[in-house]
């Protein structure tokens, strides 16, 4: 039995995701912990090709097993090191664009955040919920802060987005519209999710 309850946080890239577990780590900092699939990118030489260029929105660009492996201890009370470029952890990411290793350690309650978590049968059924952050394609692209390259959106991801993001959502236990909801709006509704687990 885990002693760690892990929400899946999904959606599409632009969503939302990381902004609303980063004001859930802030609000509930000693009960709220974070696990984010952007740490778990292979290296750009071993991610595989769409139109001739290199996908970081492909299930095989990404370690799943490693991450599935780092929730696997975390459910039984374990640390775990991951090389990591979140800004709080690694704040010179942006400069040195070099991932650190970093101690997380287990927390009540872990978010599990990114775009393909609810793609791996085993996470999913690591998850006690899964809330899917749904909002279209345009509006997240707009809000997407890096790397907005318009032949990638093309080629690579829309295609990919529609081959292996968006058919996850079946699998996610909550769908929240965040089109029109405010920060603070969704915040709300996900803590309410929060406090009703079992």
């Amino acid at each position: 039995m885990s002693i760690v309850k892990f929400i899946g946080i999904t959606g599409g890239t632009g969503a939302g995701k990381s902004t609303l577990c980063d004001a859930l780590q802030i609000k509930y900092p000693d009960i709220i912990g974070l696990i984010q699939l952007d740490d778990y990118f292979k290296p750009a030489e071993e991610r595989p090709k769409v139109s001739e260029i290199i996908s970081s929105d492909h299930p095989e660009s990404l370690y799943l097993n490693k991450l599935f492996n780092d929730l696997t201890e975390l459910s039984k009370g374990n640390s775990v090191m991951i090389n990591t470029k979140n800004e709080k952890l690694n704040p010179e990411y942006k400069n040195t664009k070099t991932r650190i290793p970093a101690e997380f350690n287990p927390k009540p309650i872990m978010l599990v955040e990114g775009f393909l978590i609810l793609h791996d049968e085993r996470i999913r059924k690591m998850l006690s919920t899964s809330i899917w952050l749904d909002i279209d394609h345009e509006t997240r692209w707009s809000r997407r802060v890096h790397f907005k390259d318009d032949e990638y959106e093309k080629k690579v991801l829309i295609p990919m987005h529609k081959k292996y993001v968006e058919p996850t959502k079946e699998y996610a236990e909550h769908i929240i519209d965040v089109s029109d909801s405010s920060k603070e709006q969704v915040l709300e509704k996900v803590e309410g999710i929060i406090k009703n687990l079992p």
